[in-house]
């Protein structure tokens, strides 16, 4: 009956987790049960591919309330066809949610997931969409790069680790650029990794 109960409940979150109606902290529970390889959670999240295949063709093409990147992400890898996520996942996240006017995340309570890009994860941080507008964390691993994009809005990129190169110009730790909307971000590249901290538009397009 124990394991009925956990599988019956892995179920409800899995589907409410697709449909984007947990809340943020339920939602975070849930990816650190997945992370920590929950056999029930994962199964249950699996058994549900067709649905959110669905919802990415109907949901996602009218943002803000999307289904989870990481649902689609860990769905598509899991995939016969092969399909790969979109390398930029923050276009499906979600919209951050404010308590009292403030929004706090504690050291070690963001996931990493990553962007189909190689060597390339991210880290959500606040979502704004009214605004346009994202803050997150990338992390480059040595030797790892990010294709030429266009910037819908402005991009501020802050290095707190490593060494990033733009262009000639090759930035450090406490470094920092600001890209002009609708500027041409060329490749970006790390020798030796680097961690950055960014705050950007949404709807940015890789070319």
């Amino acid at each position: 009956m124990a394991t009925n109960g956990k599988k019956t409940e892995a179920a409800e979150l899995a589907a409410l987790y697709v449909s984007g109606a947990l809340s943020d902290r339920e939602a975070l529970e849930f990816e650190q049960r997945l992370e920590a390889g929950d056999v029930a959670c994962i199964t249950e999240l699996r058994a549900l591919e067709s649905v959110a295949a669905k919802l990415a063709d109907t949901v996602l093409s009218s943002p803000p309330v999307g289904v989870r990147a990481k649902v689609l992400g860990r769905v598509a890898s899991d995939s016969t066809t092969g399909a790969t996520p979109d390398p930029q996942v923050w276009k499906n996240w979600s919209p951050s949610r404010l308590q009292q006017d403030l929004f706090i995340q504690r050291a070690g309570q963001g996931l990493w997931e990553d962007t189909g890009i190689n060597g390339v994860q991210v880290q959500r941080l606040f979502i704004d969409p009214p605004r346009n507008q994202m803050t997150m964390l990338v992390r480059m691993e040595a030797g790892s790069s990010y294709p030429q994009h266009i910037h819908d809005g402005p991009e501020e990129c802050y290095v707190l680790q490593g060494d990033l190169r733009v262009g000639d110009e090759v930035l450090g730790r406490g470094d920092y650029q600001r890209a002009a909307p609708g500027s041409r971000h060329g490749i970006q590249s790390t020798e030796n990794g680097c961690l950055l901290f960014i705050v950007s538009s949404l709807t940015d397009e890789i070319i």
